[in-house]
């Protein structure tokens, strides 16, 4: 991957271990509601899309009024309490710091909305490492859209042969392949692997130590 002069990482699931965080706001928000509570593992399995989705994924069978108010307490928990128990997984930060020093621009391409993503990048001491943090909110459409990564393109000023997208799901791999850059399959993380697979990234690594600097 030496090829390469911009590096973009999904968040949630590749950088950062968030489950427990966001299980948490979750049940916060259904708790209120006297919606039944969700195991960490259910609601892990429909992380990456956005807290719209998230939310709507984990009670189909509630009107919306009750989604809409239960996306209104996630969100506010969640935004107050983003790092209480998330952690960067091993070796996030050793190789944000190898690529840093190798001149090897950084950015991060998240679901999550920019203003949040950036304060726990900085909670956990890694936003100085970061050239470009791209979320939700940033562009007009969220991964799977490629705008985001065209977005990160002109802003960095690379040309997408010289870009790749490392993530943990389908929808990393897949908003790649939209943006016709390559892409990166890390094996940890909460994503829906053979799903993933299916759609044949151009590497698959076990985990981000194996990202050849």
């Amino acid at each position: 991957m030496k090829q390469f002069q911009l590096f973009m990482f999904d968040l949630d699931g590749t950088l950062l271990d968030s489950a427990e965080d966001i299980a948490i706001a979750v049940n916060y928000a259904f708790k209120k509601l006297n919606l039944p509570e969700k195991s960490k593992e259910e609601v892990v399995s429909k992380v990456g899309y956005g807290a719209k989705k998230l939310i709507e994924d984990l009670i189909p069978e509630y009107p919306e009024d009750i989604k809409e108010k239960a996306l209104e307490l996630f969100r506010e928990f969640y935004h107050q309490n983003p790092v209480i128990y998330s952690k960067l997984y091993d070796y996030s930060e050793e190789i944000l710091a190898k690529l840093k020093e190798s001149g090897k621009l950084i950015a991060v391409v998240t679901n999550k909305y920019e203003e949040l993503s950036k304060r726990i990048l900085e909670k956990l001491g890694v936003l100085n490492y970061i050239d470009l943090v791209v979320g939700a909110d940033t562009t007009s459409e969220k991964k799977p859209s490629p705008l985001p990564v065209f977005y990160t393109l002109q802003n960095l000023n690379v040309n997408k042969e010289k870009a790749i997208l490392v993530g943990d799901s389908e929808t990393d791999v897949l908003t790649a392949k939209n943006a016709q850059v390559y892409s990166c399959l890390v094996l940890h993380g909460y994503g829906k692997k053979d799903l993933a697979l299916s759609l044949n990234p151009d590497f698959v690594i076990e985990n981000l130590k194996k990202i050849e600097v």
